[in-house]
Parts: structure tokens; sequence; C-alpha cells
């Protein structure tokens, strides 16, 4: 009778395990799918960014070789190469752009380049983004349609990366945590109607420069859709004015990029958008917060994670600065 029972126990905490292990699986997501090279390709990657146009595409900005301002600055050398490319398609984005301004957290999206000084077991030169499905769950975009045109037009992208570098080798970021359940930072600004709308955001856009700048951030990229649209004579009327500043803290991206996680680089610069709805006096700004990096990879160490949410809180002390009400915060789970 004991033995039976024994036998019982076992066989009842065997099942549970099984169940843990099915149900961890279950949760186990991709953040992104980086492709690789042997060898150095900065040569190769130049002429892929030659020919981005032939398929819509352009660069918001092309912020090359950074591992030589990391080095200049703080005297350190992790990286062989890492390069950032801010990748627009700016016809495309428009109807995304009008269906949900959120899209803005990745208008542009990062394609990241990196290769590591490890010659010896990866002497490889990688490159890629975030999955579709990552960016989009960031932003909380639900809708069937415009998720599958997102991800179509990344596809697209990833069409032309595949036939000009031809890699030969993959390397997946999975996550198992939740990204949180509230991926995007945003905040309002209420203002007075001026005499000229125009004047009034050039004047904000120094002003938000100049402030970030003193908090040793710098401005790595700037694209406005409104003037873009005008200049192609789309209609962009739900907005009066919208635009996307790449946001990049030195200090803060040394310390992960250049220490050992360079693939940390895919969520960066980061891509913070302002909008004003048609007809009122809000300023919005969105940006996806860093709570998204720190599930998407498996950040473990305590002290790094909390030096990135300082950093990431700061953003936020900035705007408030500024006359922004904070609307929601991205909180890990």
């Amino acid at each position: 009778m004991k033995v039976k029972n024994i036998l019982l126990s076992l066989l009842v905490t065997v099942g549970v395990t099984q169940a843990d292990v099915q149900s961890n699986m279950a949760q186990v997501q991709l953040t992104s799918e980086l492709q690789g090279v042997a060898g150095n390709k900065e040569a190769e990657i130049k002429s892929l960014v030659g020919k981005i146009g032939t398929i819509g595409f352009s660069t918001v900005a092309a912020n090359t070789h950074i591992e030589k301002f990391y080095y200049e600055k703080y005297k350190e050398k992790g990286v062989e190469m890492i390069s950032f490319f801010g990748m627009v398609n700016i016809d495309k984005l428009r109807p995304l752009l009008l269906a949900n301004p959120d899209f803005g957290a990745y208008a542009p999206f990062n394609f990241l380049v990196y290769k590591t000084l490890d010659t010896k077991t990866d002497d490889n030169t990688w490159f890629g983004h975030l999955a579709p499905d990552t960016m989009l769950d960031i932003i909380g975009e639900k809708n069937t349609d415009t998720r599958k045109a997102f991800t179509e037009m990344i596809s697209g992208f990833d069409a032309l990366v595949n036939k000009e570098m031809k890699p030969t080798k993959t390397k997946r970021f999975e996550h198992t945590k939740a990204l949180p359940e509230k991926g995007l930072t945003k905040l309002v600004k209420k203002f007075e109607t001026p005499d000229d709308l125009e004047e009034w955001v050039e004047d904000f856009v120094a002003d938000h420069d100049g402030r970030f700048s003193k908090h040793n951030f710098i401005i790595a990229g700037f694209i406005d859709f409104k003037f873009e649209y005008a200049d192609r004579e789309m209609a962009f009327d739900k907005y009066d004015a919208y635009w996307v500043s790449l946001l990049c803290h030195f200090e803060f991206s040394n310390s992960i990029f250049n220490r050992g996680m360079p693939e940390a680089g895919m969520f960066a610069p980061c891509s913070v958008y302002f909008y004003i709805p048609k007809g009122t006096n809000e300023l919005h700004v969105g940006y996806a917060s860093v709570d998204n990096w720190i599930n998407a990879l498996n950040f473990k160490d305590q002290k790094r994670i909390d030096y990135m949410r300082s950093i990431d809180a700061e953003v936020v002390q900035t705007f408030e600065e500024m006359g922004f009400t904070l609307l929601q915060k991205s909180a890990g789970n």
C-alpha cells in the first residue's frame, strides 16, 4: 500500500513537472533573429543601404561606427564595429500612421549591424532588427490588417537584405518573460493656439533638443512626416503636426552595447514620436520604454536594470519639465 502511494506521488510530481515545462515552452517568444556572414562585411552593408531606395525605403539616419565614439569618450572597445540605420518606407507608413499614431515608435525601425572582437569564436558580421511581431506587440497594435501591412512592409526590406547579403548564419533571441502589458510611455502637453504653428513646432524642437542635450542625450536622427507627405502631395490631415526624433544616450548605450550585449542595439536609437491631432491644442509624445529591452532580451543583472530604468525615468522627468503630463507609463512585469 505504501509502495503504491509512493508511485502515485511520483507520477503526480512528474506530471506537474511536465506541465510546467510545457507551460514554459508555450511562453517562449521570438524577440529577433539576426543573420550573419563570416568576416567584416562593412562594404557589403554599405552597398545594401545604397540600394534600399529601389524598394521604397530610405534612411532617416545612418549612425555608423559608433564604437569609435565609445572609444574616444570612454576608452573602451568591446566591439569591432557597430552601426545603426533608421529605416523607413515613407509611402507605406502613411496609412499605418493614419490608423494608429503609435506606429511612430518604429518609424523608423532600427537596422542593426555589428561585429564582435572575438574573432576566434565569432568572426561574423551580424545584422537585423526586432521581429515585426515584437514591434507590433510593443506598440499594442491589435488590428489584423495593419499588423499584416506592417509585417509585409518589413518583409520587403528583409528580402532585399537576403538578396544582397546572402546570410549563412542565424542567431535567435527569444524570451519567456512577457513583454510589458503597456509597452509605450505616453505623455501630453497642452498649449495655447500660436499665431504660426510651424514656427511654434520649430521653437519646441529647438527647446527639446537643448534640454535633452543637458541630460547627456543626443538626437541621432529626425524626420517630419507632416512635411514629407505635404511634399509628396499625399493627404495627412489627421494631424496638424507629426515628427519623430531618434534619441540616444551615449553612456547608457556604451554600458550595454559595448559591454557584452551588442545585440541590444536592435532597440536603439529610440524613436520618440510627436503629433498634434488636427484642430487640437495638444502635443502628444510616445516611445517604447526600456522595460521592453529588459524583458525581450532576458536581462538578469539587477544593477544594470536599475541603471536602465533610471535613464528611462530621466526622459519622463525632462518631458515633465517641459510641461508634459504622463498619460501611460510602461512597467516591467
